[in-house]
């Protein structure tokens, strides 16, 4: 699927094509969506430009993902995608930036990237050139990366709060339904999957924004460039605060796994305890369960309570010392 965008007084608008070579004059943006091998031949030969393949979009050293031929530049940027499903990934976008118009070539139908063309269709009037365009998507994304980081820092807030305030699995003081340390450890996990794709986009980012603004010498505008470099700013401080949730996430998860192991040292404790404790009335039992004839209390009509007394009394003791000492 191929759509192109035009300049407009309001903005940039999308038209359909009647032939894939009859391209608009006011074209600012072609967008290539699983373009066919015809479809790539025709572009790269009317546009003399290079349309990777799927597999070309997924290599990741620098040389593949950044790279400038003459006036024009190849981008690779990474997207985030599937965020309210069980399994979010990043998806692989490369853009194409000449002086005339910036295409854009991706093989996956992102729900995200939708939405980045709805806003930025809507917002492009100031936007009278290919680079300015070209800043105004890669500012939508960086938007919606901290959009996203921001979301994933509130969940794991109140995750925290959930298992290190809620305590054990079981009913609070007031009733309240306590944290279950399974499902969290399963939840944990699902928010390091998300924090390690955020990651990686905001990297990405980073490392495509640092060679834009070295690529671009010669015919961008001087706004262009100051919108890059503050853009490059708020990249390293999403670099950061990622880092950060990163580390934030294997906080959680250790503090979870030393609360699964307080729960099961409190259990190993309680049979412990109880071992100890029955251990003096069984050695008792064992010494009057030997049929010898010269045991005196056999024959004693005092014998059997007294052995009762004995094994309840050496039951006792052992548990009023726990006690005492603070183990129970």
């Amino acid at each position: 699927m191929i759509t192109a965008y035009v300049k407009a007084h309001d903005g940039i608008h999308p038209v359909s094509l009647k032939d894939i070579s009859d391209f608009p004059e006011e074209m600012v943006w072609l967008d290539l969506l699983e373009p066919s091998k015809s479809e790539e031949q025709i572009i790269e030969s009317f546009l003399g430009i290079e349309v990777p393949t799927s597999q070309e979009l997924s290599e990741i050293e620098d040389s593949s993902r950044f790279y400038r031929r003459e006036d024009t530049i190849y981008l690779t940027a990474s997207i985030l995608a599937r965020l309210e499903s069980e399994q979010p990934s990043t998806t692989d976008i490369r853009f194409i930036l000449t002086p005339a118009a910036v295409i854009s070539v991706r093989y996956v139908d992102s729900k995200r990237f939708r939405l980045f063309t709805s806003r930025l269709t809507r917002g492009a009037s100031q936007i009278q050139s290919s680079d300015l365009l070209m800043e105004s998507m890669l500012e939508l994304i960086v938007d919606d990366l901290a959009d996203s980081l921001e979301a994933t820092a509130l969940d794991l807030d109140r995750l925290a709060h959930r298992v290190f305030f809620s305590g054990p699995t079981g009913k609070g003081e007031k009733g309240e339904k306590k944290v279950d340390l399974k499902e969290a450890i399963t939840e944990i996990g699902k928010y390091g999957e998300l924090v390690s794709e955020e990651r990686l986009s905001v990297l990405n980012m980073n490392r495509l924004l640092i060679f834009l603004s070295q690529s671009g010498d010669g015919w961008w505008s001087p706004e262009t460039k100051s919108r890059l470099q503050t853009l490059i700013r708020d990249v390293r401080s999403l670099t950061e605060h990622a880092t950060f949730l990163a580390n934030r996430v294997n906080f959680i998860l250790d503090g979870t796994l030393g609360l699964i192991n307080i729960e099961q040292n409190s259990i190993i404790k309680i049979f412990s305890v109880a071992a100890v404790v029955f251990l003096p009335p069984t050695l008792l039992a064992s010494i009057y369960g030997m049929n010898f004839r010269a045991m005196p209390e056999l024959g004693w009509e005092f014998g059997y309570p007294m052995a009762l007394a004995l094994m309840v009394i050496s039951a006792i003791l052992p548990y009023f010392y726990f006690k005492r000492r603070g183990w129970l």
